[in-house]
């Protein structure tokens, strides 16, 4: 019996076949590791929202209240509580970058031994990338007694890929306003009520629907 080989038109039919094979798997498996990866993204999205909402939340919530001098006594002798609340509407390309300057008991210290003790001045404001379209969040925190930047600067990294920051302000009545300024003389030199707090970040899953976190602090 005669031996005889492959012919030339066999040999392309197997590689067709194979180069079918090999296309299929490769797709099954890049589907997978995109999946993944975009899963991982997410959680890191998850954990980095809930970080800064909750540093945000536990600044609010510790928002000082100082005692009044004696020349800010009332007629009748009542005391005038104290406030530094200033939270500013900003917007950058249609999204908004708010603005928060107040003060607070929770003064955080990366410095070694005792703790320094005293209200300080937190301060929240963005940064905007014009290559990426994004925010990103910085929070500066200088004890009261020491003199504070200047606005915009001086802050540490919180977060970042933000697409937006939102800051809103309910009086005692309930209704809301997008600033707030208790040096200003008018409504608003009292403390708002509650304090709700908006952000959002690019969805790599669906662009078109960016994931937002919210949440609210009431004030003392």
């Amino acid at each position: 019996m005669e031996d005889r080989g492959f012919t030339l038109l066999e040999i392309l039919i197997a590689i067709f076949i194979l180069v079918l094979v090999v296309s299929a798997v490769f797709g099954a498996f890049s589907g997978t590791f995109k999946v993944v990866t975009d899963t991982e993204v997410q959680g890191e999205i998850y954990a980095t929202a809930r970080m800064a909402l909750e540093r945000i939340s536990e600044d609010l919530a510790s928002v000082y209240v100082g005692s009044p001098a004696k020349t800010e006594q009332s007629e009748k002798g009542a005391a005038r509580q104290r406030f530094f609340f200033v939270g500013e509407d900003h917007q950058v390309d249609e999204q908004n970058a708010d603005t928060l300057r107040f003060l607070s008991w929770a003064h955080v210290s990366f410095k070694n031994g005792r703790q320094a003790e005293g209200p300080a001045e937190i301060s929240y404001y963005t940064q905007y990338n014009e290559r990426t379209e994004e925010l990103t969040l910085y929070r500066a925190d200088t004890l009261d007694y020491l003199e504070a930047p200047e606005n915009g600067q001086g802050g540490l990294l919180l977060c970042e890929r933000l697409k937006w920051l939102d800051f809103v302000y309910y009086d005692k009545e309930g209704d809301a306003h997008n600033s707030w300024d208790t040096t200003g003389g008018d409504d608003k030199a009292q403390l708002p009520s509650r304090v709700e707090i908006s952000m959002g970040f690019e969805n790599g899953l669906d662009p078109e629907k960016p994931l937002q976190f919210t949440t609210g602090v009431a004030l003392p």
